[in-house]
């Protein structure tokens, strides 16, 4: 299935870089990605069977027109045609994931306890960005085993400032003292 959201996500990809327009056709699909899983009734209505194409058509026009990118709504319209529309979210990510690649942005992840305020998810990736001399977007993932604190993950790289790593690394510190 994995190949699948890459295809469909490289065929935009395409049609985004003929257009340059790769950060548009990226920001579009998260803020529509957004407005699906805060509003799951217009998912719902665009991946049912019993709502006539037509009608899902208008939704999709009305959905789209703000963003002035012409092939946005042909994109959705496929996925819905093809009964797709239900695994949006996944193909939203892909595409992220291409884009960024193709435009020199590192994805990263940021592991907390709880769910982060996007603010200060932004002043990590902005601090990293600094940094690491190439803008950075993190995503946020929940991992309960950290105590307090965050974990982030870039380009292969970790940067640990969870309550748990340092726990780890005075623990390592006693250890080599120990062994004096």
């Amino acid at each position: 299935m994995d190949s699948l959201y890459l295809r469909y996500s490289t065929a935009l990809l395409d049609i985004a870089e003929e257009e340059k327009k790769i950060e548009e056709y990226k920001e579009a699909l998260s803020v529509l990605n957004d407005t699906f899983k805060s509003e799951p009734k217009i998912k719902e209505y665009l991946d049912s069977y019993f709502v006539e194409f037509n009608d899902k058509e208008e939704m999709v026009n009305n959905l789209t027109k703000e963003f002035k990118l012409k092939n946005l709504n042909h994109f959705l319209l496929v996925l819905i045609k093809n009964h797709r529309f239900h695994d949006y979210s996944k193909f939203e990510k892909e595409f992220r994931k291409l884009a960024n690649k193709k435009i020199g942005v590192l994805d990263g992840f940021i592991y907390s306890v709880n769910p982060m305020d996007q603010k200060d998810i932004n002043k990590i990736e902005k601090s990293l960005t600094s940094k690491l001399g190439k803008k950075v977007e993190l995503e946020n993932k929940i991992d309960t085993n950290l105590i307090g604190g965050v974990k982030v993950f870039v380009d292969d790289h970790v940067y640990d400032g969870s309550l748990k790593g340092q726990i780890d690394k005075l623990g390592k510190d006693l250890r080599k003292g120990d062994s004096l």
